[in-house]
């Protein structure tokens, strides 16, 4: 039973801080990504996060759609990245609706599930499509994970005989992705497993990452042993005390009575 209560209160713990941080994160999901996506383009520029392809990938040329994606899902901003597909070298928007390649979100996530990613922590892809005046864009949407770097435990080699190398940590900075066949500098792979680790997170955003980890929560010593502190960072605590200003008896439980009662 108390282990119950504390794990209902870390349940309702976790919930209160998906409000918080979630809230304001779906306002700005919902509201502001084709204006996001429409400054993008408008910047005439790529960007550490964001790629412009003119047409879908070939069918016989997925090494390089695959790389892309790993490079935005380790992108360094700690931010969603963005394949914005239908816009051409310059600047141009070029109609994808006709796109005998084109992929929508469950081609994409068959792809890449029949690859062998380290820890099976594989991207977290959606293919969302917005219009802008009578042109339409594919934006494939690379979900910002703490689960970096992303990587391969087997290479992935396509038709056209492109490789993608197992155990190559692949990311993008500024708007140069690294190269296929190279792997990343080792500060920017040291800056990937800081945030696999959550030290670049707010206080609030590491207790919420705490929380999930049940079983690293450990009994307080002291006199209370329902109150719990989390190992691997003891200053974060659960401390279960009685409410002594609410101790007395509500009214309404005393005058509920079941009059039918024989």
């Amino acid at each position: 039973m108390f282990k119950w209560k504390v794990n209902f209160l870390i349940a309702e713990i976790t919930l209160f801080i998906d409000i918080i941080i979630g809230e304001s994160y779906m306002k700005i999901t919902n509201e502001k990504f084709e204006e996001e996506i429409v400054s993008l383009i408008e910047s005439h520029s790529e960007g550490s996060y964001w790629d412009f392809k003119c047409e879908w990938y070939h069918k016989d040329n997925l090494a390089d759609m695959l790389h892309d994606i790993i490079c935005m899902a380790n992108n360094l901003d700690n931010h969603d990245g963005y394949i914005i597909i239908g816009i051409n070298d310059d600047f141009k928007f070029n109609d994808i609706q006709k796109d005998p390649n084109r992929k929508n979100t469950q081609n994409l996530n068959d792809f890449l599930r029949n690859k062998k990613f380290a820890g099976a922590f594989r991207p977290m892809v959606e293919v969302k499509l917005i219009s802008i005046g009578k042109y339409c864009l594919d934006i494939i949407l690379v979900k910002n994970s703490s689960y970096v770097p992303v990587y391969l435990e087997e290479d992935y080699v396509d038709n056209h005989k492109k490789r993608v190398h197992a155990y190559h940590i692949y990311t993008r900075i500024a708007d140069s992705n690294t190269p296929i066949n190279k792997s990343a500098d080792i500060i920017h792979v040291e800056t990937l497993w800081r945030k696999r680790f959550h030290l670049f997170d707010t206080p609030l955003e590491r207790m919420k990452y705490f929380l999930q980890e049940k079983d690293n929560w450990t009994s307080s010593p002291d006199e209370n042993w329902l109150n719990k502190y989390y190992k691997y960072a003891p200053e974060y605590t659960i401390v279960i005390e009685d409410d002594e200003d609410n101790k007395t008896v509500e009214t309404y439980m005393l005058t509920q009575m079941d009059n039918t009662a024989p």
